[in-house]
């Protein structure tokens, strides 16, 4: 008896082995973060293509009902967090001014960069009469992230800190004239609390170097005619002129970026 025992231990270790075995084997790979210097400059402007998207990354909603949150912490996941929350940082409708103003108190740190970009959507709100210009029912600037389309990761570390900045198009209200399209770039400091939340941002930075982390401010339409152009279209001559002066280095397509 004691023989046939000792023979089905043995014969049972072998079973969990196998089990552990064949498990290990199908278990799923571990998600990779992307070095953006392994892609492939496959991009119709030249830039190298990842496989994350805009509109995508993470698990929850704001109050908004719109804006994604609920990341894991990755660097991936920062350039995600950073697109998805670029229209906090550009986007002006004085009738949905509130809702926006309280979704980026929630999802940011308080600083001397919340006055700067909420200051065009205040003044907006608490102009005695409607500014002219208002198209689409209240909007002043509508931005549209797919169009630009670009991001580069200028320091990251996962589940701490991340400068991420996001080349974006939008829509711009005109006194005189029917809104236009123009590009920029959103530079983004993010840090981990449960979730990736804005602690720094910048538009046009004025000698602002996020600690020497950003080459330069990024490519943006300034000084380029645009006008007439009533949705943000990318092309090789913008692209040419727009990073005529700035670096290419690092620069990357999100994979649903418009072209």
């Amino acid at each position: 008896m004691r023989k046939h025992w000792k023979a089905l231990t043995a014969v049972g270790v072998v079973i969990l082995a196998v089990a552990v075995a064949v498990i290990l084997i199908n278990r799923p790979a571990p998600a990779t973060e992307q070095d953006p210097s392994s892609l492939q400059a496959s991009g119709k402007f030249g830039f190298p293509v990842s496989e994350i998207k805009i509109g995508e990354g993470g698990t929850k909603k704001a109050s908004d009902g719109k804006t994604i949150t609920g990341y894991n912490g990755t660097c991936d996941s920062a350039a995600q967090a950073a697109a998805n929350y670029t229209h906090l940082i550009k986007d002006v409708n004085v009738t949905t001014w509130a809702q926006h103003k309280k979704t980026l108190t929630e999802l940011s740190k308080p600083g001397p960069w919340f006055e700067k970009v909420t200051f065009n959507g205040n003044l907006a709100v608490d102009a005695k009469d409607r500014l002219p210009g208002a198209f689409d029912g209240g909007w002043y600037t509508r931005t549209d992230v797919a169009s630009g389309g670009l991001y580069r990761v200028a320091d990251c570390e996962e589940k701490n800190r991340a400068i991420v900045q996001v080349f974006a198009g939008a829509v711009s209200a005109n006194v005189k004239t029917a809104p236009s399209a123009f590009f920029e770039t959103v530079t983004l400091e993010l840090v981990w609390e449960g979730d990736w939340k804005i602690s720094d941002a910048a538009i046009v930075p004025a000698n602002q170097d996020f600690g020497g982390r950003v080459k330069d401010g990024g490519p943006m339409s300034v000084g380029t005619n645009m006008e007439g152009e009533p949705t943000p279209v990318l092309r090789d001559e913008l692209v040419n002129a727009f990073f005529k002066d700035k670096s290419r280095e690092g620069w990357v397509e999100f994979a649903n970026a418009k072209r």
